[in-house]
């Protein structure tokens, strides 16, 4: 009855909202910030859309996280996902 944890992936954008809440910023305040609409938020923070070199360098402008953390952390979400699909 035991399963793994590991058998999911979170995408990059639930630290987003993490750092959103840390910074008490809406997501209307981040999308303006970010010079991105909110629908392109949403896809980002919901692992719709990847973080792309340019998005972490305006991440790290944004919320104060370095670009090489969040392309970082959607490296391993990418490839977590790859394995999670690739089991099923």
């Amino acid at each position: 009855m035991s399963e793994s944890h590991q058998a999911f992936a979170i995408p990059p954008g639930e630290t987003i909202k993490e750092q959103l809440e840390n910074h008490h910023m809406s997501r209307k305040e981040f999308s303006a910030r970010m010079k991105m609409s909110e629908k392109s938020i949403n896809k980002l923070i919901n692992g719709d859309s990847p973080i792309t070199q340019e998005v972490a360098l305006c991440l790290e402008v944004v919320l104060g996280v370095p670009a090489s953390f969040w392309t970082r952390l959607e490296k391993m979400y990418r490839k977590k996902l790859l394995k999670v699909h690739g089991e099923g």
